[in-house]
């Protein structure tokens, strides 16, 4: 089954609520980075250290490091989507492309080497790495049966009515009582006179923006050449835009008044979390080290600001009408606990020519919970989180991801090449995805520049929106493909 991965609704109804179980999802499915170096050799970089992304890793590696040193990592991030409405007959696939520019990373390293002690370092680091992006576009568009205002019309018959969809429905007149029934809603579509096994055409602009990004403070000592040690305390900080605008059209003039439609949904979230990172590395010998990490829980404070708007367009005895509706703002605040994660770390140094380096990841997705009464003591919004965590725990599962690379030098020049597999968190799927990455650097005594390329492609299903029936409901294939292009300069002093 492909992963239905882009905001999956739990119940009929956002009835004030935004949060989906994709929200739990989204702030879980980090990406490691940061350096280029570290993305040139596919994220394995745990058990060496000396590098700037293991502050959100393994932070033992900040005691590698010998010198004081300051990191920048701007990049380029560029996004193609190929969607494909999957019901309907001759559909086409769309491709809709982005490039991001951002800044990976910027900090500083600290060092100190104290006398008379088995401590050969002591070091301090400060600053942050982007942990994902949330910038991606994408568009699809085709013929198929079947329309949204069937899922207006179902709220309406489950009394379930909101702002920002029952109750807009109604009052744009995309929904109505029926004639013979006045406890019982009905719309366009069902009319007697629709066109049996009519299809219309209807398309979706998709639009997110944003990026989780983590501010560390990171300690890290280095206890005689054997065992270093270290902590990071993370502050990550979340900003997440979300503009979904769809549509459809009676191109052919199958269904009855019906003339075509535009619903407009905006999502904005921001907040900010803490978490702990431990991590140690223990040197075996000159050639071999090992090294594991566990990283807290993020305990994030979230807002939602949301709102809709509808537009309807009929034509009856009266002639042509559009009925425009607009939602309230909407804004809720809420909790969110992401899972724990551990990691191993393996690294084999080759003399001085390289080395080989992996990392082995275990994250439990459905260990995350919903905190949705922090502020309220809402019946309701009490029902709707106990829902929302049991969802999460039905639909997510354990994955482990793979992450493995290696360098090879030759005199300051520096070749990388890496690999990562992710598993996946979805409890109905193996699939898994794969990254590839190769990477180039220069070192010289006081500073050093390091480039990177990686790219992944993956598959990703996308409902546009839900009904009682999953046979009735709309379905979208997107193929993800994405690159990442980092520059890093890093200067010691």
């Amino acid at each position: 089954m492909k992963n239905i991965i882009l905001f999956i609704f739990i119940s009929f109804s956002i009835n004030i609520h935004a949060q989906t179980i994709s929200d739990a999802l989204r702030y879980s499915n980090l990406e490691v980075g940061g350096t280029a170096r570290t993305v040139g050799i596919g994220g394995g970089i745990g058990a060496l250290g000396a590098d700037y992304s293991v502050l959100s890793t393994n932070p033992a590696g900040i005691a590698a490091f010998r010198t004081n040193e300051f990191v920048i990592t701007p990049g380029v991030y560029n996004s193609k989507v190929t969607s494909l409405l999957e019901r309907g007959t001759d559909n086409e696939p769309i491709d809709e492309s982005l490039a991001k520019f951002n800044l990976a990373n910027i900090g500083i390293i600290l060092n100190y080497r104290p006398q008379y002690s088995k401590w050969t370092t002591f070091n301090l680091g400060i600053g942050f790495n982007r942990l994902a992006s949330f910038n991606q576009d994408f568009v699809f568009k085709g013929k198929s049966p079947g329309s949204i205002v069937q899922r207006f019309t179902e709220l309406a018959n489950d009394d379930i009515f909101d702002e920002f969809e029952g109750i807009l429905a109604e009052n744009a007149l995309a929904i109505y009582e029926s004639s013979f029934d006045p406890e019982v809603y009905t719309n366009d579509f069902e009319d007697a006179l629709t066109t049996p096994g009519y299809e219309i055409e209807r398309e979706q602009f998709f639009k997110t923006r944003g990026s989780y990004s983590e501010l560390v403070f990171s300690v890290g000592g280095n206890f005689d050449e054997k065992i270093m040690v270290g902590a990071t305390i993370g502050v990550p900080f979340i900003k997440y835009d979300e503009e979904k605008i769809y549509e459809e059209r009676d191109v052919d003039s199958s269904v009855i008044y019906f003339d075509e439609l535009l619903f407009q949904e905006n999502l904005a979230t921001t907040g900010s979390g803490i978490n702990l990172k431990l991590g140690f590395i223990y040197r075996i010998n000159q050639m071999f080290r090992i090294g594991a990490a566990v990283h807290t829980p993020t305990s994030f404070k979230l807002t939602d600001n949301f709102s809709t708007k509808l537009r309807y367009d009929y034509t009856d005895g009266g002639g042509s009408s559009t009925t425009t509706e607009d939602s309230p703002e909407g804004s809720f605040e809420y909790k969110l606990k992401t899972p724990w994660r551990a990691m191993a770390n393996f690294a084999v140094l080759i003399k001085r020519k390289g080395f080989i380096s992996a990392d082995v990841e275990y994250v439990d997705y459905s260990g995350s919970d919903f905190n949705l009464t922090a502020n309220s003591s809402s019946i309701e919004d009490r029902d709707y989180e106990m829902d929302l965590n049991e969802q999460v725990g039905k639909s997510f599962k354990s994955a482990i991801n793979l992450r493995i690379g290696g360098e090879y030098a030759h005199e300051k020049l520096r070749f990388r090449a890496g690999y990562g597999i992710s598993g996946t968190p979805y409890a109905d799927s193996d699939i898994t995805n794969n990254a590839y990455s190769l990477g180039f650097g220069i070192r010289e005594k006081s500073f050093y520049i390091d480039f990177a390329y990686k790219y992944s492609k993956i598959s990703e299903g996308y409902v546009p929106y839900l009904l009682s029936d999953p046979a009735l409901e709309q379905f979208v294939t997107n193929d993800v493909a994405s690159t990442r292009i980092l520059l890093t300069a890093g200067f010691k002093f």
